[in-house]
């Protein structure tokens, strides 16, 4: 039996130890820590986009090249990266999310799914190692 996915965007959330002076170290930071949280959002990003790119099914290649990382929203308390293929190329959705008459391959939620530990340590380690070199 073929298994079921939804189309909505996985979300990943990370909580890092040692929290609460990391913070106090990026508030002191000012304008430098949206840089950092950037940083680290794409150092974490990276991971689901080579994960993404190796399993996207290849026929003609379009599908796999179109697959990029875009930096959705930066503050200076958080950092947003977007993984996602070309909308244009509209049988994207047909095999992440399958048909009636074919499997779901999903390259995309897949890539969030297998790897949120090894995001999570990326961006962790990415955060506390700037702000250990701005102090």
């Amino acid at each position: 039996m073929a298994r079921s996915y939804s189309a909505k965007q996985k979300r990943l959330r990370v909580r890092v130890e040692g929290a609460e002076q990391i913070v106090k170290a990026l508030k002191g930071m000012d304008d430098k820590a949206s840089k950092v949280l950037t940083s680290a959002a794409k150092a974490g990003g990276e991971i689901a986009l080579s994960d993404a790119k190796r399993n996207c099914p290849v026929n003609t290649g379009a599908l796999r090249d179109s697959i990029k990382m875009n930096v959705n929203k930066v503050t200076n308390t958080k950092a947003d990266v977007k993984i996602d293929y070309d909308k244009s190329i509209k049988y994207g959705v047909f095999v992440e999310l399958g048909t009636r008459g074919r499997a779901a391959n999903p390259f995309m939620r897949n890539a969030v799914d297998k790897n949120q530990d090894k995001i999570n340590s990326k961006i962790t380690d990415t955060v506390r190692n700037a702000v250990k070199h701005k102090f």
